[in-house]
């Protein structure tokens, strides 16, 4: 069974190597055949993996957190013939699509589980935009503050883990707290809304723990969706505290949605974010994304 580790270094705000020496031991310990590659930037996992494709793997497991899963759903979807097993070893900052598949925290238990072979299906979705980009992902996508809140959070280094992602909203809120106008259709259903922000979620977390979309499920062929009307700063906070819990829910200032395909169009060039990890800035002037849900596209070790 010819298994291929696609190792981020940088995964866990650049303390991703301090993880591997137990990531090794326990592969050793179960697989002395197991191959760990590390990525050496962005796009480089979704490249190691047609490689390890290439080279007969049959199970192809991302070491890092959801950025690095990301990369790796990409290139398994996205390489030609038998598609290999999905492992995740989760030593990442937010290890939100870990959470939703109930994959251990701990390295030697998510490695020993990566061989009792016990899997489950999972849906993604595919992102198309106007500017000819395709992504699949696998857990959200968010658009306006949602995406400010990553872009923010990648110029913090002093912490890592949910600390980071709070930080980053508080930056935010207090620099970029502002409605973006947006057309919108759901389905059949189209609007026309000035949100704070629209969140996508095939997973219930998001940001290390934020459950925006707690009735989603892998497993339910629908992308759930949390859109968010403008309010003031003070109930932002508040609404964040609920958002920890998923009771956001019920504030009159959100709307849920379960559909199989929604568009987002912007008259202005969007902020966009993909599993935690920056897709466009507004300088990268996107202004539509078809997204559709995907269903069981991925046999994931759990």
């Amino acid at each position: 069974m010819p298994v291929t580790v696609i190792y981020n270094p940088n995964a866990d705000l650049g303390h991703g190597m301090t993880h591997l020496p137990a990531v090794r031991d326990a592969l050793r310990s179960l697989d002395k055949n197991a191959q760990i590659v590390l990525t050496e930037g962005p796009g480089h996992a979704q490249q190691l993996v047609r490689e390890a494709i290439m080279n007969g793997a049959d199970m192809v497991v991302a070491a890092g957190g959801d950025g690095t899963v990301n990369e790796v759903v990409n290139g398994l979807l996205t390489a030609p013939g038998e598609r290999p097993l999905l492992g995740v070893i989760p030593i990442g900052t937010g290890n939100d699509f870990a959470y939703a598949m109930g994959i251990a925290s701990d390295v030697p238990t998510a490695v020993q589980n990566l061989y009792r072979q016990k899997t489950r299906k999972a849906d993604v979705a595919l992102m198309e935009d106007d500017r000819g980009g395709l992504r699949y992902f696998e857990n959200n996508l968010g658009v306006g503050f949602d995406a400010n809140v990553v872009i923010r959070t990648e110029e913090i280094t002093q912490v890592h883990g949910f600390l980071k992602y709070l930080l980053g909203v508080l930056t935010t809120l207090a620099l970029d707290f502002r409605p973006i106008n947006l057309e919108l259709r759901f389905d059949d259903e189209e609007v026309e809304q000035a949100l704070l922000f629209i969140s996508l979620g095939i997973g219930q977390r998001h940001g290390g723990g934020f459950l925006l979309t707690p009735f989603a499920s892998h497993l339910d062929d629908k992308i759930d969706s949390c859109a968010v009307t403008m309010l003031s700063r003070l109930r932002a906070l508040t609404l964040l505290n609920s958002a920890m819990k998923g009771t956001h829910v019920n504030v009159s200032q959100v709307t849920m949605r379960q559909n199989q395909r929604v568009e987002i169009t912007s008259a202005e060039a969007m902020p966009i974010h993909i599993d935690g990890e920056i897709y466009a800035r507004p300088q990268d002037d996107i202004h539509h994304l078809t997204v559709t849900s995907l269903p069981e596209a991925l046999d994931v070790l759990v």
